[in-house]
């Protein structure tokens, strides 16, 4: 089953802060990459918390050139969602079958996830993803108390550095899924040699 890890890169944390970029990588069930999605979204910067744009890497001339709208960005992205559809589906409305992708992340479940749907409705359009996201913090929350790890810290680059995963680019979106997707592939592998 193919899954798709993806992170949001944002002008703040509050829910009224523009969303300024969209990454996503799906890999196979041996962690190979298959296919990988980026775009910057078009924003307005009095929307955003200043700092939020100088840690998330934002260069004005950048986003010029290359950013669109957030529907066309939706759209780009659930044409990408559809390519890797992986969990079956019943409509309740019409008892349908139909499938949709499987999304992970870092801090997905409380934050990109419900930032990603919100983003969906606001635009009135259906995004083709499980609602339920898988979330590699959690994940490490259950890793540490399974194996009585000590993490220095929850935070993806911290994970990545006591996971020995290269640390590169962070809060960039695309760089932040690799991070995602070397932490969890490292929890998996570590479970599997475990002897506990």
């Amino acid at each position: 089953m193919s899954i798709v890890y993806f992170d949001t890169e944002t002008g703040g944390l509050l829910p009224q802060h523009p969303t300024i970029q969209i990454g996503a990588i799906a890999v196979s069930p041996d962690w190979s990459e298959v296919e990988s999605f980026e775009c910057k979204i078009l924003f307005d910067e009095a929307a955003a918390d200043p700092q939020a744009l100088k840690v998330n890497h934002y260069d004005p001339e950048v986003w010029k050139r290359d950013g669109v709208s957030e529907r066309r960005a939706l759209e780009d992205f659930a044409a990408f969602l559809n390519r890797h559809r992986s969990v079956d589906m019943v409509s309740k409305r019409t008892g349908n079958p139909y499938s949709v992708a499987r999304l992970a992340g870092h801090n997905a479940a409380t934050f990109d996830g419900p930032r990603l749907f919100d983003a969906f409705r606001r635009q009135e359009m259906f995004c083709p993803a499980h609602p339920q996201v898988l979330c590699v913090l959690q994940r490490a929350m259950w890793f540490a108390m399974e194996t009585g790890t000590a993490l220095k810290s929850l935070k993806l680059e911290e994970l990545a550095r006591h996971f020995g995963v290269p640390v590169q680019d962070a809060h960039d979106a695309l760089a932040d899924c690799r991070m995602a997707i070397g932490v969890a592939r490292a929890m998996a592998d570590t479970k599997e040699t475990a002897d506990w």
